[in-house]
């Protein structure tokens, strides 16, 4: 068996959540990746475990770019480019934070990503509460 690949339970049941969750709730489980990983990296810059630090800032940073990879440039408007631009803030102030130390900017991010979370999530509860919801992902994220 591969060991990437379910090799567990957990891992079945996260290869299964993935595969059927929609875009909203794929969207809301990558920030909450991100968010968990950034606050091991916060943990790490407090108790100066530069190793941890760098293997968490580099978990997140490949989140954000699946999350700004996922986004609909063709039918997104202004949104997507906001979107853009956070994401490409988020990756320069994950850097620089974590080159100086900085836990203070990476809770900025964490508290950025706590917020866009969130409304993932209730996009995500509007969305299956009715199905026709002209709130959704549809166009930001493909």
């Amino acid at each position: 068996m591969n060991p990437n690949y379910g090799g567990t339970a957990a891992n079945h049941y996260l290869i299964q959540q993935i595969n059927g969750a929609s875009p909203e709730r794929l969207m809301f489980m990558l920030l909450e990746g991100a968010q968990k990983f950034l606050l091991q990296a916060i943990a790490a810059v407090r108790r100066r475990d530069i190793a941890t630090r760098a293997r968490m800032v580099n978990r997140v940073s490949s989140i954000v770019e699946e999350l700004a990879i996922r986004l609909n440039h063709e039918e997104g408007g202004e949104l997507v480019g906001n979107l853009t631009r956070i994401y490409d803030w988020w990756l320069k102030e994950l850097f620089e934070a974590s080159q100086r130390n900085e836990a203070e900017r990476l809770e900025t991010i964490e508290r950025q990503i706590a917020e866009m979370k969130t409304a993932w999530a209730e996009l995500d509860q509007r969305q299956s509460t009715t199905q026709a919801s002209p709130l959704s992902a549809q166009g930001l994220v493909g």
